[in-house]
């Protein structure tokens, strides 16, 4: 199988199980038969207990995009760096950037507007979020070019820059508008992206989807 630009050190995110949570994990080595030795996750301090016959979910981002395949847990091995063996047993899907899963779910928000000299701090509320961009609810019209820095809180702080690229006057009072992501570190965005995937994945457990 081939893996597409997983080398060695790369970090993953990982579905085990029934857990809600995606945990965190590192490549550590790739064997020719297509094996792969990764860290044993932690979580609270404590290694995820995995067992051997286990399918995972192993979702991991590159410059090229974000990647997901599923495999099976071959061995665990002990000792100071604790490590599982796993193989892949489907083939890898490639995600565009323009095929963010976008994530319907409230979170109240605060933002600044760029050209503000005075910066002036407003509220508003996310009404969905993807690794693209996010559509909220703001009392402040926001005409459609300007630049927003925004705060909130998924399972991490995050900041964000958007810019404004639909606005819509609301028939109750404020109004909802589109941002697009701009200058967003690529780490920011793996957080914003592997929180979506854990959100999913928890609707998924609970029959919602």
């Amino acid at each position: 199988m081939t893996h597409l630009n997983l080398q060695p050190g790369q970090k993953l995110r990982l579905g085990i199980g029934n857990s809600q949570t995606m945990y965190s994990s590192q490549v550590q080595d790739i064997s020719k038969d297509g094996s792969i030795l990764i860290d044993t996750p932690i979580y609270s301090g404590h290694l995820v207990p995995v067992r051997v016959g286990s399918i995972i979910q192993v979702i991991y981002f590159t410059k090229q995009g974000l990647f997901t395949f599923y495999a099976k847990v071959l061995n665990r091995f002990s000792g100071k760096l604790p490590l599982l063996e796993i193989m892949p047993i489907s083939s890898v899907e490639r995600l565009q950037r323009r095929q963010y899963f976008r994530l319907e779910k409230i979170i109240p928000f605060t933002y600044t507007i760029k050209d503000d000299e005075e910066g002036k701090v407003y509220k508003g509320i996310i009404q969905d979020i993807s690794g693209g961009g996010l559509r909220c609810k703001v009392d402040k019209k926001l005409e459609i070019g300007t630049v927003i820095n925004c705060n909130f809180t998924l399972n991490k702080e995050i900041s964000v820059s958007g810019k404004v690229v639909r606005f819509e006057e609301l028939l109750e009072k404020g109004y909802e508008i589109g941002l697009c992501y701009i200058d967003i570190d690529e780490k920011m965005r793996e957080k914003i992206i592997s929180y979506i995937f854990e959100e999913q994945r928890k609707s998924r457990l609970k029959g919602i989807e």
